[in-house]
């Protein structure tokens, strides 16, 4: 079931003042949460950031005791809605603490927050907005980092400049401007110190992964947390995100229905992103208006098709999730946010076109696709269960190829199978991977969760003739 958080919100009974479900509580308590952190700065120390985590574990280790315990003497009804509001109550203070550190640890909320059915509906809900409605910064704190860049201020730079952000995310938060020309733009401005987090974050996961550096997988595991290190070091310089966004761009024509809103590199810089601003929904609002089941389609047709094209171009769009697609009104779909790109040099392509062959024409090479991309040798004792997991994978990915005509992507049995798989294998500890793996499953679910929130029928038939280099005739 997909639910937002206003549904749950009008679904709280309001009947005690004090009790977490009560909806205006959850609401004074939501803006109190933004008014707290618009003040605060990044913490960038890692001892500093560690503690907090810390902090949040036990916090939610506690609230989850004294549900079990309270469990004892209440009946099942009571039991029931004390769960939503222990579940309610964990997931406003797991927003307050990723909202605070923002950085690596709120992208680790938005991927949850991105993923229905595999956190109880209050949290997922609730980490949804992390998406977009990550409480901006003190307007001081962001006019500096303009200043720093350009050497001189917002209100310098450009006609004019709405100091109010009308986004906020991980990394940073996005204002309204109008250049001298007259266009209207937006422009994303990096959170002060956001860069160090990466690093910090990084050094207290190195030290919590010590003790895996005596298994056989520590290799794996130390080259796939290198790559997430090397991606978020990418995502956090804007010159690096333009380009990606420009190449992007290339990739559509007007008869696509897609459009990547272009790039002011006057207005860029390492930390300061200027482009295009286009008007248009995210897809909760785009949700709300009910639309018809062919809207739907189209937009899921459209969002799928934006995948292939840049997945063959190799350039995987690695974070796709609600806050980086716009529903406009015309019809078309806005792409937007470009820092996590994966761009694939000559191993990664080789390993695409060793997957296309396996999944598209020959499915005895999956043991040698999975030599390639686990590393697994052929006389490795664990080699049946690689390639056992990757026939499940296979058999998962496939299954909107293997019949003819639409395939309905709001099933919730198929979302269900592709998180059993993945949680299976993380239990397995079968989990040694090429490091563009790690962004290859994120890009995979997260567009594959976008299509089952849009309960899209797409007939992936037709769109693989249109996009499949050399066409595909199955």
């Amino acid at each position: 079931m997909d639910v937002n958080l206003s549904e749950l919100l009008a679904a709280l009974p309001e009947d005690d003042p004090a009790s977490a479900t009560n909806a205006e509580w959850v609401q004074e308590r939501l803006r109190e949460i933004l008014a707290d952190l618009t003040e605060r700065p990044v913490p960038a120390g890692s001892l500093h950031r560690l503690w907090t985590l810390s902090e949040l574990s036990g916090q939610i280790a506690l609230a989850y005791l004294a549900l079990w315990v309270r469990g004892w003497f209440a009946g099942a009804e009571v039991s029931q809605r004390r769960l939503m509001e222990t579940n309610l109550r964990v997931a406003l203070k797991i927003f307050h603490r990723l909202s605070y550190l923002r950085g690596a640890m709120t992208k680790l909320g938005q991927a949850a927050g991105n993923l229905p059915r595999l956190l109880p509906d209050q949290v997922t809900a609730t980490l949804d907005r992390l998406h977009f409605d990550a409480p901006p910064m003190h307007y001081p704190l962001i006019r500096e980092v303009v200043r720093n860049e350009f050497g001189k201020g917002p209100e310098e730079l450009f006609l004019s400049f709405e100091k109010e952000a009308f986004a906020a995310a991980s990394l940073g938060q996005v204002h309204r401007a109008r250049l001298n020309s007259g266009e209207t733009v937006a422009v994303k401005i990096q959170y002060p110190g956001i860069a160090r987090t990466i690093d910090a974050d990084f050094r207290n996961l190195t030290a919590l992964l010590l003790p895996l550096r005596l298994g056989k997988d520590w290799d794996s595991v130390k080259a796939q947390f290198e790559e997430i290190r090397r991606m978020l070091n990418q995502e956090v310089d804007y010159l690096q995100e333009a380009e990606s966004q420009r190449l992007a761009g290339e990739l559509f024509r007007s008869e696509d229905g897609i459009m990547v809103p272009r790039v002011y590199p006057e207005y860029s810089g390492k930390r300061v992103l200027t482009t295009e601003y286009v008007q248009g929904l995210h897809l909760t609002d785009y949700l709300a208006t009910n639309p018809t089941q062919a809207s739907r389609n189209a937009f899921g047709t459209k969002i799928y098709r934006a995948w292939l094209r840049m997945y063959y171009a190799f350039m995987t769009y690695g974070d796709p999730h609600p806050g980086n697609y716009l529903f406009l009104s015309d019809g078309r779909l806005g792409l937007i946010d470009f820092g996590c790109v994966q761009h694939y040099g000559p191993e990664e392509r080789e390993l695409v076109r060793l997957a296309e062959k396996m999944a598209y024409e020959d499915r005895s090479v999956i043991p040698e696709v999975v030599r390639h991309a686990c590393g697994v040798t052929a006389h490795d004792p664990d080699l049946g269960h690689y390639v056992r997991i990757m026939e499940e994978s296979l058999d998962w990915m496939m299954e909107p190829v293997s019949q003819p005509g639409p395939f309905d992507f709001g099933n919730e049995t198929h979302f269900q199978r592709g998180l059993d798989w993945f949680q299976g294998v993380v239990r397995s500890r079968h989990t040694r991977s090429h490091p563009m793996y790690v962004y290859w499953n994120r890009s995979i679910f997260g567009f594959k969760a976008m299509l089952y929130r849009l309960r899209a029928q797409i007939d992936v038939h037709q769109l693989l003739r249109e996009e499949r280099p050399g066409g595909w005739t199955g």
